[in-house]
């Protein structure tokens, strides 16, 4: 992603919260991946650190799941922000439900897109993870780049 490319899905992300007549503010957010490449662990330089910190700034109660990255903290040298850490939370059938938006940053290998899909009201998919198939039996709107 280029360095315009999060503020591009967070308007992506607004977008489609207020097709769905929901405002950015206060709408729960949550992000798969945060990591910068899949099925690792470097955050370093991964755009989800910008997308978090524009989330936040527009008042999104931002979460996120990744079975790679236990803790964000935004104090840390290699973050543009600041702000409370964020721990990953369980990709749980309650998370999925409970989030206005689900943002697919990192496509790790091991999450089930299907179910996400099947429990999801709007998916913003920035990694192309969710394939023909998936998107024709989902009831999620997905929004991809």
């Amino acid at each position: 992603m280029n360095s315009r490319m999060p503020e591009h899905v967070v308007q992506l992300i607004s977008d489609g919260l207020n097709d769905n007549r929901k405002p950015m503010k206060g709408s729960r957010v949550l992000l798969l991946g945060v990591a910068y490449k899949k099925d690792i662990d470097d955050v370093r330089e991964s755009p989800a650190l910008s997308i978090i910190d524009r989330l936040r700034a527009k008042g999104a109660e931002v979460h996120y799941h990744d079975p790679f990255v236990d803790k964000l903290r935004f104090d840390d040298a290699h973050t543009e922000s600041s702000g409370e850490p964020l721990e990953s939370v369980p990709l749980s059938d309650d998370e999925l439900s409970a989030s206005d938006c689900v943002v697919i940053v990192t496509n790790h290998s091991n999450v089930d897109y299907q179910r996400v899909c099947r429990l999801s009201s709007l998916i913003v998919d920035t990694r192309n993870a969710l394939n023909g198939d998936v998107r024709r039996e989902s009831r999620a709107k997905i929004i991809r780049l």
